[in-house]
């Protein structure tokens, strides 16, 4: 999901800024909604800085906050720590703009709050899509995490999963073309096929499932099970047929 900040001081812009956001999630030139959510919305540059993880963002920053910290500093922030992000500047002080050269911002845009507010919103609709399709170019690319399983909840929708929290992909029993992913605190149901799911990292021990091998805790080949947890509460059991590829897995992966 791209999380999209809003860094702005004057009211009426922010106002402003959040309802174009909302709207472009839902109304844009695709035929599905924007896997954007509206993730921060204040003035105060530190919470800002304070709220940043390694996930990717679309931040829309104003430069000058009546603030001992500027825009350009959560922006310099923001790329140091985020996965993937987008900088948008919207400010009335153009003069500011060879700073966020001379410290390699790399802004997407830089609007100027001198124009009506129509153009404004004008570009920041062409600023939304094109970050959009950047962030879903980079999903699809897998850009910076290799080991990352993608996978579409919704047609033209992407998301991913880290593979180091990733358990199992199984089939749902009784439905059509359903999926469930299991792992560390995830637990999500979409609809899909087992057969369309990028395998290369996970292995195939029943007809129904994929396990990502390198999350085994245990596995008790006499009762053909595996466990993902050291309660042995996340368990799936393995074919007969598929047991001596587990193994061989499990070897190769011990002694390498």
């Amino acid at each position: 999901m791209l999380k999209v900040i809003i860094l702005e001081n004057d009211d009426y812009q922010a106002d402003y800024t959040e309802r174009l956001v909302s709207q472009r999630k839902l109304i844009n030139a695709t035929p599905n909604s924007y896997d954007i959510e509206l993730y921060l919305r204040t003035n105060d540059p530190q919470e800002v800085i304070d709220s940043i993880r390694d996930e990717a963002y679309l931040a829309i920053l104003d430069i000058e906050l009546d603030n001992q910290l500027s825009g350009i500093d959560v922006a310099e922030q923001i790329r140091k720590k985020a996965e993937f992000a987008e900088i948008i500047f919207v400010t009335a002080y153009q003069e500011y703009l060879p700073y966020t050269v001379s410290r390699r911002i790399e802004p997407f845009d830089y609007i100027s709050k001198g124009k009506q507010i129509e153009s404004i919103a004008d570009r920041l609709r062409i600023d939304i899509d094109e970050a959009y399709a950047r962030y879903q170019n980079y999903v699809s690319s897998n850009q910076k995490h290799h080991e990352k399983i993608t996978y579409e909840p919704t047609h033209g929708v992407k998301r991913q999963v880290d593979l180091e929290s990733l358990y199992y992909i199984e089939s749902v029993k009784n439905t059509n073309r359903r999926l469930r992913i299991v792992g560390k605190d995830i637990r999500i149901e979409y609809h899909g096929e087992l057969n369309q799911v990028d395998s290369k990292h996970l292995l195939k021990v029943n007809q129904s499932t994929l396990i990502n091998p390198k999350a085994i805790q245990e596995f008790n080949r006499k009762e053909r099970i595996v466990y993902f947890d050291t309660n042995r509460e996340i368990k799936v059991t393995v074919s007969y047929r598929k047991i001596k590829s587990l193994v061989d897995f499990l070897e190769k992966d011990n002694n390498g």
